[in-house]
């Protein structure tokens, strides 16, 4: 793993990605259309200047998306994608709405969490070996945590999560986020969420639904976002078992990432 200053982890292309797409938030924080939870700067809507956008968004990143595309759109912006040299990852949008929360304390009324685990809120006093170790578990399961700053709760409202074993070593972690400016219909009530992660010697034991659970609470609890919603690759049986048990259901929307795969080996910035 490579770490710099303890806010962005992966390979130097991911970490450069995510060092230039927090200097163009720091640039574009105003703007309702820009979407934003730590990683790359997107689009919130599509419209008729959206791909023009989006070339200059990856053109400074390496890295952009649009976050609600209709099913029958997806191949419209495929083949505008394939156009432009850019590869293209698809994600279905799921969302947790009214009701997700109660779904979530009550899986935490059957299920505690194993009595050999803590888990630690990497919050702005957090130690930095408990965004390491939150990286860490991350990143061996192929997921690219945001920026620490918004982990942490310092950049925008986001929380990252991180259950440690008893030698303080991270087995699973959660995280959540902002993701809209608040002046767009759904910047106050909607929030990214995710990042569930757990080491293989741990699955089983059903740490991504306890702390995707406890990061759901918190997000509503602590910054008032009664709706979460996630991307889940279609196919991906395990991460839409979770989702359906925390209540979450597939909104018909779809999240479609780009990339320019000459600044980004792989043409994907994350899981």
């Amino acid at each position: 793993m490579t770490s710099t200053g303890q806010d962005y982890f992966g390979t130097e292309a991911q970490i450069s990605v995510l060092r230039r797409a927090r200097a163009l938030f720091d640039l574009t924080d105003t703007d309702p259309r820009m979407t934003y939870y730590g990683r790359s700067v997107g689009l919130a809507d599509p419209d008729e200047q959206s791909m023009d956008r989006l070339v200059s968004l990856i053109a400074l990143q390496g890295n952009s998306s649009i976050v609600t595309i209709g099913n029958g759109d997806i191949g419209h912006w495929q083949a505008e994608a394939q156009r432009r040299d850019l590869t293209v990852t698809h994600y279905a949008r799921w969302l947790g709405a009214e009701g997700a929360t109660q779904t979530a304390r009550a899986l935490l009324d059957r299920h505690p969490l194993p009595a050999d685990l803590t888990v630690v809120r990497v919050d702005k006093d957090a130690p930095a070996r408990a965004m390491e170790q939150l990286a860490d578990v991350a990143l061996s399961c192929g997921v690219l945590p945001p920026s620490g700053a918004v982990l942490r709760g310092i950049r925008k409202p986001g929380l990252g999560l991180v259950a440690l074993d008893k030698t303080g070593k991270g087995v699973a972690c959660a995280g959540a986020a902002s993701y809209l400016h608040p002046d767009h219909p759904l910047g106050r009530r909607q929030c990214w969420w995710g990042m569930l992660a757990t080491l293989p010697e741990r699955r089983g034991e059903r740490l991504a639904l306890i702390l995707g659970a406890m990061a759901l609470i918190e997000m509503q609890d602590r910054y008032g976002f009664d709706e979460v919603f996630t991307g889940i690759t279609p196919g991906n049986a395990a991460s839409e078992t979770v989702c359906t048990r925390l209540g979450l259901r597939a909104e018909g929307t779809n999240v479609l990432a780009f990339a320019d795969p000459h600044q980004l080996p792989g043409g994907r910035l994350s899981k």
